[in-house]
């Protein structure tokens, strides 16, 4: 399984809020959105899914991840 997604570096966190480039541009969202241990200047990942699909590909990553760390895949 392969899931496609956009670099983001993130710019600054601060506080609730956090600075991202995303392709050149410079996008300001809630911090939340981010992982924890995410620093400013790595790059994070972003994923869009159809609000419909939210649910049910958020439990086929799951999915994904657990069979990686059970099989070793």
């Amino acid at each position: 399984m392969y899931f496609n997604g956009i670099d983001c570096k993130i710019i600054k966190k601060e506080g609730k809020y956090a600075e991202v480039e995303i392709e050149g541009q410079k996008v300001s969202i809630s911090s939340e959105f981010l992982p924890t241990s995410a620093k400013d200047g790595e790059t994070v990942r972003l994923y869009f899914f159809a609000a419909s699909d939210g649910q049910l590909e958020e439990k086929k990553i799951a999915k994904h991840i657990l069979n990686e760390i059970l099989n070793g895949k």
